[in-house]
């Protein structure tokens, strides 16, 4: 277990001292924030097109993040020559791979807390700058005093805390393409790794439109293209922007939509922490016949 823990802690390191790192948190950063005063031209609907947008912003950096961590991790140890040093040491090959793994999820973590409540402040904030313009079609005051006040105030943190599914989800779907990459990179580059795991972010989200063709090819092709949609993983259970963007959900009603919401996020991090661990199996399988010499 130590030598798992220093693994991961090693990789964690390593990722979060990278520039590119920091340079892909300050333009997600950037990026929320400068969308949260551009006016979408909804219709009174702005909130509800920057919660989409928003969190498609941070799925694509922590995305970013999380595939260089993973990709990396095992691949440039194998080119460096360190794996030699480390897997000496009485580290097994399993302990190896997934320390790496976790360590980039950490990095990955760690990039969705910063770039997560930046979001959540952005909404809150964001409720309020166009309540400051209309609210239902009527003059709405910034300043508003009594009962207004108080509506406009827990409207804004309902509308901050209906993103934290959507940002845990967020984790989970990066957590199986971060799976996916550090197999990979077991038997791959580093570049390889990313490419072929972006590949598979975008099939991921398609699969739901290859299934028909696929079934009306037929023959060989049909039960080639299947056994590829099979192993793609089915990523679209982790969008459910649209919903939470025409949503207002209030924190800890566990029995209204607050409730159904994490219910669902509890199914999809079942799924997701099996399909990671399927990913990470092969990957030890496919790094345990690799040589090193």
């Amino acid at each position: 277990m130590r030598a798992l823990c220093g693994i991961i802690l090693n990789t964690f390191r390593e990722a979060v001292r990278r520039p590119f790192y920091w340079l892909l948190l300050a333009a997600g950063a950037a990026a929320l924030l400068a969308t949260m005063r551009l006016p979408l031209f909804t219709f009174y609907n702005d909130v509800d097109m920057y919660k989409d947008l928003g969190l498609s912003f941070v799925l694509l950096f922590v995305l970013l993040a999380g595939l260089l961590a993973a990709a990396t991790g095992v691949a440039r140890e194998v080119e460096d020559k360190t794996a030699h040093t480390i897997l000496a040491k009485a580290v097994g090959r399993t302990q190896f791979v997934a320390g790496k793994y976790l360590g980039a999820m950490a990095a990955a973590g760690l990039a969705a807390a910063v770039l997560g409540a930046i979001f959540a402040a952005a909404v809150y904030y964001r409720v309020q700058l166009d309540a400051g313009v209309s609210e239902h079609g009527h003059a709405f005051s910034r300043g508003g005093i009594g009962a207004e006040a108080a509506a406009l105030r827990t409207r804004q943190v309902h509308q901050a805390a209906t993103v934290l599914p959507g940002l845990v989800l967020v984790v989970l779907q990066v957590g199986v393409l971060a799976a996916v990459a550090t197999a990979l990179s077991t038997r791959l580059s580093a570049a390889a790794a990313v490419g072929a795991s972006l590949a598979a972010f975008v099939a991921g989200h398609l699969t739901v439109f290859l299934e028909v063709p696929a079934r009306a090819a037929g023959g060989a092709a049909e039960w080639l293209a299947q056994a590829v949609l099979a192993a793609v993983p089915f990523l679209e259970i982790f969008n459910i922007n649209q919903h939470l963007s025409h949503a207002v959900l209030v924190p800890l009603d566990w029995s209204g939509p607050w409730g159904d919401a994490w219910a669902y996020v509890g199914w999809a991090a079942l799924y997701a922490a099996a399909y990671a661990a399927a990913a990470i199996g092969a990957g030890v399988l496919a790094f345990r016949r690799r040589p090193l010499s």
